[in-house]
C-alpha cells in the first residue's frame, strides 16, 4: 500500500510537471517532453492523454518533418479555466476576466448606486452579482474559475479589509474574502489596488527591474485625491508581514484643496513628495512607476515634474539612482492585475488546478 502512495505521488508530480513544460512553453511534441523532462513516453503518453481529457491541453497542428511521420504537438488550452479579476474602486467597480494566460478575454465597467456604497454588505452583494452577470454574458460558467482576485483600496487586517476615510465609516475590518467565498464558492484572494496595479504594469511592459516602485493616484467618493503605493521585488509583490508593504502615510488632497489650485500637477507634486521620498528611501528602487491618469492631459506633467523634484532632492543627500517613468497599462490596470493575482496563487496548487 505503501509503495502505491508512493507511485500515485510520483505520477502526480509529473503531470504537473509536463503541465507546466506546456504552459512555459508551447507548443511541444510527446518526444520533446520526454527529453527536456527526462521521462518515459510510457509516462508523458498516460499525462497528454489526461490532460486532454481534463480540457487542459489541445493539439495544436505538427512538427516539420524528419523523414517519417510527422510529431504531433500539443499546447496548453489557456481558456480551460479562467480567473476574475475585480477593482472595487467606489463607487465604481471593474471586472475582467482572463485565460490562463493571464490575457484578458472580457471586460466590463459598472457603478455602485449611491446609496449602497457605506454599506459593506450591499456592496459585496453588488459584487457578486456583477460577476455573475459577467460570466453569464460571456457564456463561461462559474466552475470553470479557478480563482478571484479582488483590488480594494484599503488596508489589510488578516482576512478582513478597513478602509479608511470619513466618507466609508462602515468599512471596518470587513471579511470580503469570506463574503465573497460564500456567495460564488470559487477561491478569492483580496489585495490592495495598488498591488494589483504594478501586476498588471509589470507584465505589459516585460520589466526585468530587481526592485520596482509603483505609484498610483485615485480619487475619492468626495473628489479627493489618494495615492497608494506598492513594491516588486524580482517581479513577484512584496506584501509585508500583514500585507500592507508599500502603504502611504497622510499621501491624499482634500478636493477644497484642489478647487483652489493653480496648477493640479505642481499642487499635488509639492503635496504627496514627502511620501514618495519615505517609500524610495525604505525600498531603494530600481525604477518607480507612476500612474497618474486620472490628471488625464496632466498627467505627464505631473510624472516630470516628481521626476525633477527628485533630482533636484539627489543633491540634498537623496540618490536618484533610479529611473522615473509614467505608467503605460493605465484601462483596467487593477481587475487585469487581480486577474493575475488569482492566477498566480492557483499556480502555487498546480496538482490542484488540474485534478
Amino acid at each position: 500500500m505503501i509503495q502505491a502512495r508512493g507511485n500515485q505521488e510520483l505520477w502526480r508530480r509529473n503531470l504537473v510537471r509536463i503541465f507546466l513544460a506546456l504552459k512555459e512553453e508551447s507548443p511541444l511534441s510527446k518526444n520533446e517532453l520526454c527529453q527536456r523532462l527526462e521521462l518515459s513516453r510510457p509516462t508523458v503518453d498516460r499525462a497528454i492523454t489526461q490532460l486532454l481529457n481534463n480540457g487542459f491541453v489541445r493539439r495544436d497542428g505538427q512538427g516539420p518533418s524528419a523523414g517519417g511521420r510527422r510529431a504531433i504537438l500539443y499546447a496548453i488550452d489557456h481558456r480551460a479555466r479562467y480567473t476574475v479579476g475585480g477593482d472595487l474602486e467606489i463607487p465604481e467597480l471593474n471586472i475582467v476576466v482572463s485565460g490562463l494566460d493571464g490575457n484578458p478575454t472580457v471586460s466590463e465597467s459598472m457603478r455602485i448606486p449611491a446609496r449602497i456604497v457605506t454599506d459593506p454588505k450591499l456592496t459585496l452583494d453588488f459584487v457578486a452579482k456583477g460577476i455573475r452577470e459577467v460570466l453569464a454574458a460571456a457564456g463561461i460558467p462559474l466552475s470553470r474559475i479557478v480563482g478571484i482576485g479582488l483590488g480594494v483600496p484599503a488596508f489589510l487586517q488578516g482576512d478582513t479589509i478597513t478602509i479608511s476615510g470619513r466618507n466609508l465609516p462602515h468599512w471596518v475590518q470587513i471579511p470580503a474574502r469570506a463574503t465573497l467565498e460564500a456567495e460564488l464558492g470559487v477561491p478569492v484572494f483580496v489585495n490592495n489596488d495598488v498591488k494589483c496595479m504594478a501586476l498588471a504594469e509589470n507584465r505589459a511592459l516585460g520589466y526585468r527591474d530587481r526592485v520596482l516602485a509603483y505609484l498610483a493616484l485615485r480619487r475619492g467618493l468626495t473628489g479627493d485625491i489618494r495615492m497608494g503605493g506598492s513594491v516588486l521585488i524580482n517581479g513577484k509583490l512584496f506584501q509585508g508581514g500583514n500585507g500592507n508593504a508599500g502603504a502611504l502615510h497622510r499621501a491624499y488632497v482634500e478636493a477644497e484643496e484642489l478647487s483652489r489650485a493653480k496648477s493640479l500637477p505642481a499642487l499635488l507634486a509639492d503635496r504627496l513628495l514627502e511620501p514618495i521620498l519615505h517609500l524610495l528611501h525604505l525600498f531603494d528602487p530600481n525604477r518607480l512607476v507612476i500612474n497618474a491618469g486620472i490628471l488625464r492631459e496632466e498627467a505627464e506633467q505631473f510624472v516630470e515634474k516628481i521626476r525633477a523634484r527628485l533630482m533636484h532632492e539627489s543633491y540634498e543627500g537623496f540618490k536618484c539612482g533610479f529611473s522615473v517613468t509614467a505608467a503605460q497599462d493605465k484601462r483596467l490596470s487593477c481587475a487585469k492585475g487581480g486577474a493575475l493575482f488569482a492566477l498566480e496563487k492557483a499556480l502555487q496548487q498546480p496538482a490542484e488546478l488540474i485534478a
